[in-house]
């Protein structure tokens, strides 16, 4: 069991007067008894801390302490010099005998002394009456010192001459004198008011004096033993005599220490802003941080946005860059498609002109060897014919060759030229939005990948062509391997071909759109066939599927 004690003297002083207490509740209770001197300051931690069950001390600490430790007044201690409980302690104003003191106002121009701000006798009781005559002792003395403990200490600073005044709770004079402390003669108590029955000079009213206050969380039948026992005391009992206290009573009338705390503005009668403000601070310091870590967060979002815009910002940059290059690559490839478009047209024209040119050679050819020698102007005539039927022949041969594309054959693989055939295309598909199923394997090929590229864009431009008035759009690719060769499979889900438009598919000049030419598959057929592969065609159900097949890794003749 945990007891503290309000200590105003030496420790020592307070356990030895308090200790033979201490073991009669030892020896009734059957249990350790701890005792604790604390002054006003360790009281205030150790309450806060909980390290005690009770405590012996004046009679404001029970009131004071009721609302935020719950305590509970249980005893009140008579003292030896008091005949009334309720009438047990005042303050005395202690000054040298030679001072002739005789009203309150003086006090403000003198050196005022008194132990700590928070002791009852010794500073309180005398604010207390202070304030009912207009005066405030904390802001109105301007030469009041707090000294701390011993309570005697005030005395010899009265004695050497370095205080005028020293505020004391009542009896602690007279004990001095009685134990030698201090010459009988050197000291006295001014502003006294009469208290007939009270053995000691007082300056204030009086109060009731030490309790024993049970904290809040102590167990109630621990607290009815120890009042049981402390009832047994008697004058005679080594405990009482050397506590010098008479015995231990039932609790007294308090109400004059309400009195006192409205006096002084204090709990209850105002809010205790320093107890508030104690139990706000660790919320208040958890909000703080939480801010704190808002403002960091804050900062570091800032900074993720600031970095996030300027990623994007080169996505962006990178994003246009690479638009540019792909439409310069479009460009490229639309003038190497109507450079293409063009040889293939001019091999058409030279195919198809080829034998009327032939035919109308050998028809004049044969108009000559039937003239005489005398038709000489006829035969230059058609000598002259002849000549032109030569001179158209060689600007169409002329104008193949230069149509002619060189070929640049190596070993690459299809794969990446059709996955960049179709970011070539993407814009195409999602003007139709439209995202093909694509299945790609590793193609190996010895090929010119820009004429591969070729087929490919004409291929899936027909595919899309075929789908443009379909509702639903369909694209699938699928590669693989098949012994030596490497097969591509392109299925629409378009408006497909009729019988006989399929078997014209390959043929120059046949189209089924109304803008078209007729050499696209013609191109992607010469293409093919020029690296000894084949391409072909066949209904499926919608639409139509394109088969292109090329031997592996195999260089054209």
């Amino acid at each position: 069991m945990r007891i503290g004690i309000m200590a105003f003297n030496e420790p020592d002083e307070v356990m030895a007067n308090w200790h033979p207490t201490a073991d009669w509740l030892s020896q009734q209770l059957h249990r350790p008894v701890h005792l604790t001197p604390l002054t006003p300051s360790q009281l205030d931690e150790a309450l806060t801390k909980q390290s005690i069950d009770f405590l012996i001390g004046n009679a404001l600490t029970t009131v004071a302490f009721k609302k935020n430790y719950g305590t509970s007044h249980l005893l009140t201690l008579v003292h030896n010099r008091v005949r009334s409980p309720e009438q047990s302690i005042g303050s005395a104003i202690v000054t040298r005998i030679d001072n002739n003191l005789s009203q309150w106002d003086q006090l403000k121009d003198e050196k005022l002394v008194s132990s700590d701000p928070q002791a009852f006798g010794g500073f309180q009781i005398f604010a207390a009456t202070m304030a009912t005559k207009g005066i405030n002792a904390y802001r109105d003395i301007p030469k009041l010192r707090f000294i701390g403990f011993p309570q005697q200490k005030l005395l010899q600073m009265l004695l050497s001459g370095e205080a005028d005044i020293a505020v004391l709770p009542s009896c602690v004079l007279e004990n001095a004198v009685d134990k030698g402390l201090v010459p009988a003669n050197k000291l006295k108590v001014v502003l006294k008011q009469p208290h007939p029955d009270f053995a000691c000079e007082v300056s204030t009213q009086l109060y009731p004096g030490y309790a024993l206050t049970k904290l809040g969380h102590t167990d109630h039948k621990l607290a009815t033993q120890v009042v049981a026992s402390l009832l047994q005391i008697t004058p005679d009992n080594p405990a009482a005599q050397q506590g010098r206290y008479q015995y231990w009573s039932a609790p007294v009338d308090d109400s004059p220490v309400f009195e006192l705390l409205k006096q002084l503005e204090q709990w209850p009668f105002v809010t205790n802003w320093q107890r508030l403000l104690h139990n706000a601070l660790p919320w208040g310091a958890s909000f703080i941080f939480a801010l704190l870590l808002g403002y960091i967060h804050h900062l570091r979002v800032k900074r993720l946005v600031v970095k996030r815009t300027q990623a994007l910002s080169a996505e962006i940059t990178h994003h246009q860059y690479t638009q540019k290059i792909l439409l310069e690559q479009q460009q490229q490839f639309y003038r190497a498609q109507r450079v293409l478009l063009t040889g293939e047209m001019a091999s058409g024209i030279a195919h198809e002109l080829k034998q009327p040119l032939a035919g109308i050679r050998y028809l004049t050819q044969g108009c000559i060897y039937r003239l005489d020698n005398t038709q000489t102007e006829l035969a230059t005539a058609l000598n002259k014919v002849i000549n032109q039927v030569d001179r158209a022949q060689t600007t169409i041969h002329r104008l193949r060759t230069f149509c002619q594309q060189t070929s640049d054959y190596q070993h690459c693989d299809l794969r990446t030229v059709i996955e960049e055939t179709l970011t070539l295309m993407q814009p195409e598909f999602q003007r139709l939005k439209l995202s093909p199923k694509v299945s790609l394997q590793t193609l190996p090929v010895f090929a010119d990948a820009s004429l591969m590229q070729q087929v490919l864009v004409n291929l899936l431009r027909n595919a899309l062509d075929a789908m443009e008035n379909v509702p639903h759009k369909s694209l699938v690719i699928d590669t693989g391997t098949m012994g030596e060769n490497i097969y591509i499979h392109i299925t629409d889900a378009g408006c497909g071909l009729s019988d006989s438009a399929l078997e014209r598919l390959f043929f120059p000049f046949e189209t089924s759109k109304p803008q078209g030419l007729g050499l696209g598959m013609v191109i992607c057929k010469r293409i093919i066939e020029e690296h000894k592969g084949k391409i072909d065609a066949q209904h499926a159900n919608p639409g139509l599927t394109i088969k292109v097949t090329l031997p592996l890794n195999s260089q054209p003749a």
